[in-house]
């Protein structure tokens, strides 16, 4: 059973480095993408040898040909490390298994230790698979911990199956294919999830992370790197939602940079988009973390600022406001100064309020501010409100 499944294991490799071949040219300079095709390449140069072995010296056939699938294991977790971006040092121990096992590997491949030179790639690839579920679990990103977790418990099944494997030839001294009854079987399974399941978990891993990227970049503006429209849209959402039956206020607070267009005529959108840069790390400075900051507009901002009285928010806008007039900048012989105005709306303990309602009181609040000279922070209040 276990050559049938291995001969089949080799057609799959076959094709599986073909596929992943094209889909490394396709990204040339993807590591991730290369690497994990280099893996492939290793199980398909163990297949060629495995064809040839009649017409080959055992050290090549029953040698060399051994290490083929823990090098394989070896280059998947250099690919993970790469997707992984830490872990370095795990690079340096999958290889280091392979040159600890060369030796024996080459001692053993002659006639009569075929048994035991099976079990020390057993061996080895219990240990690459190890190596590799301690990288997938090492690390708390979100968007791949799906796929992670599904590559680190087959990691972690493969790596019990293969030690236990060697366990029974190399200090049993059993035939690992016959006792004790049912491991044979379980290696098959193993064999073929390994073969199957595994590029397809690796696949699902690196998209979950494309996808993830995507989301975000589609919430956020591509100059300050703050929440666009869209984003304020949830973290609205997300903040009315908390609101209901807690405690405390949620203040709105809508911002715009006073003669904006007037700044970008004079002195150039370089200019203006500093600014705008400038201010996205002032405000991001100043919030607290549990606030949100987006930019809505060219020169508008809305920050959302939860367990916050009108009072409150007034104080720390008025802060806000002073440290925007006083910025200046040269450009050319010009000084750049720039001043911005506000305006407040308060979801107070008990009330309730759509979040597009929330944004256009503070936005008629805004208005207020720009009809009384601009350059200050003016609250909403009941002679606004909306008809």
């Amino acid at each position: 059973m276990i050559e049938a499944i291995l001969l089949i294991q080799d057609v799959q490799l076959l094709c599986f480095t073909i596929i992943f071949g094209f889909v490394a040219l396709q990204h040339p300079g993807d590591r991730i993408r290369r690497w994990f095709w280099y893996s492939f390449l290793a199980n398909a140069a163990g297949a060629v040898l495995d064809f040839a072995t009649p017409h080959l010296p055992l050290w090549i056939s029953h040698g060399i040909n051994m290490l083929m699938i823990p090098l394989s294991y070896a280059l998947i977790n250099v690919a993970i490390v790469f997707f992984l971006r830490r872990f370095r040092w795990t690079v340096w121990a999958s290889f280091g298994i392979l040159v600890a096992m060369l030796p024996l590997s080459l001692l053993w491949s002659g006639h009569g230790h075929h048994r035991q030179n099976d079990a020390l790639t057993d061996l080895a690839i219990g240990l690459e698979s190890l190596v590799a579920a301690v990288i997938l679990l090492g690390t708390s990103e979100k968007s791949t911990k799906l796929p992670r977790l599904l590559m680190s418990v087959f990691f972690y099944a493969f790596t019990a199956v293969e030690l236990t494997r060697a366990f029974v030839v190399l200090v049993l001294h059993w035939n690992a294919d016959v006792r004790p009854p049912g491991l044979a079987i379980t290696s098959s399974v193993a064999y073929v999830v390994s073969t199957s399941v595994l590029p397809l978990a690796f696949l699902w891993l690196i998209n979950s992370r494309v996808e993830a990227e995507l989301v975000q970049q589609n919430m956020l503006d591509p100059l300050t790197h703050l929440l666009n429209r869209r984003g304020l849209r949830q973290a609205l959402e997300r903040e009315l939602n908390r609101q209901e039956g807690a405690a405390g206020s949620l203040t709105v607070a809508m911002l715009d940079l006073d003669h904006f267009k007037v700044l970008n005529d004079t002195h150039g959108h370089a200019a203006g988009d500093g600014i705008l840069i400038w201010l996205a790390g002032l405000l991001t400075r100043m919030l607290r973390d549990s606030d949100t900051v987006a930019r809505v507009g060219g020169e508008e901002f809305v920050l959302l600022l939860p367990q916050t009285t009108e009072a409150e928010a007034f104080a720390l806008l008025e802060q806000l406001r002073k440290e925007i007039a006083i910025y200046s900048e040269e450009a050319a012989e010009d000084t750049i100064s720039v001043t911005a105005s506000f305006g407040i709306a308060t979801l107070r303990e008990g009330e309730t309020a759509h979040g597009s309602e929330l944004i256009q009181k503070a936005d008629l609040a805004l208005y207020r501010a720009k009809e009384e000279g601009r350059n200050r922070v003016c609250a909403y209040t009941d002679d606004l409100a909306i008809s």
